[in-house]
């Protein structure tokens, strides 16, 4: 199978996104499907194509990607807008448990962003978060997101405002606990950075200064 052809985002996928946000409704999108093709969906088809290769050449692994969909599920929501105006991929391994770990990429008219994590762990992932954290590999952990944090990088916020039963209030890293996913970003310029001629490596140079996170929250998953 031949190789897709990325030649990277461009203005015009900016430009198609900021369009969406304003005429967000379904005829427009009709009208402008064949724009969104070729400058939404077939450089993101490629960059999740070619970036699955890298990864697995990073990590080890055999990657699926996933682009979420443009059509929002608007069956629960007050905001009945049809379309989601960003691009959003996450790579995870072939052969993930319940929890996997992933690597990400969001682009929209008001960022561009790259991150590793898991946003919500399963159950069995949680409990044993905790409970590796709670002794010295929460040290390991919170040295580690510390030094990303140094070098630009984000952690989510914690969904916990309370400290869990059980867990030690006297440890070092004692706020890793008021998680329930962890999930670090790295943000870059603005959402013009996905033009450049660099995203590709850009992306792929974060992903490699994640990847002793992405291998902590590898062994979590129990794949």
């Amino acid at each position: 199978m031949p190789a897709p052809d990325f030649t990277g985002f461009t203005g015009r996928t900016i430009a198609f996104l900021s369009d969406l946000e304003a005429n967000n409704n379904r005829e427009w999108f009709n009208a402008n499907r064949p724009l969104y093709e070729a400058a939404v969906k077939k450089p993101a088809n490629a960059f999740a194509e070619l970036m699955a290769g890298e990864i697995e050449s990073l990590t080890g692994l055999a990657q699926k990607p996933k682009i979420f969909r443009i059509n929002r599920d608007i069956r629960f929501s007050r905001d009945k807008t049809p379309y989601n105006a960003h691009i959003h991929i996450a790579w995870t391994p072939l052969d993930a448990g319940a929890s996997p770990p992933a690597f990400m990429f969001g682009l929209s008219t008001g960022y561009c962003t790259v991150g590793c994590g898991v946003f919500e762990f399963a159950v069995p992932a949680l409990e044993t978060y905790r409970r590796r954290i709670a002794g010295p590999e929460g040290d390991d952990l919170g040295r580690m997101i510390a030094a990303l944090k140094d070098k630009g990088f984000r952690l989510q916020e914690p969904a916990l405002k309370r400290i869990p039963a059980g867990f030690p209030a006297d440890h070092a890293y004692v706020e890793l606990s008021l998680h329930k996913g962890i999930a670090v970003w790295r943000d870059f310029e603005g959402p013009q950075a996905a033009a450049g001629p660099d995203i590709m490596a850009r992306s792929l140079s974060c992903f490699e200064e994640l990847l002793p996170l992405w291998r902590f929250l590898r062994e979590l998953d129990g794949a």
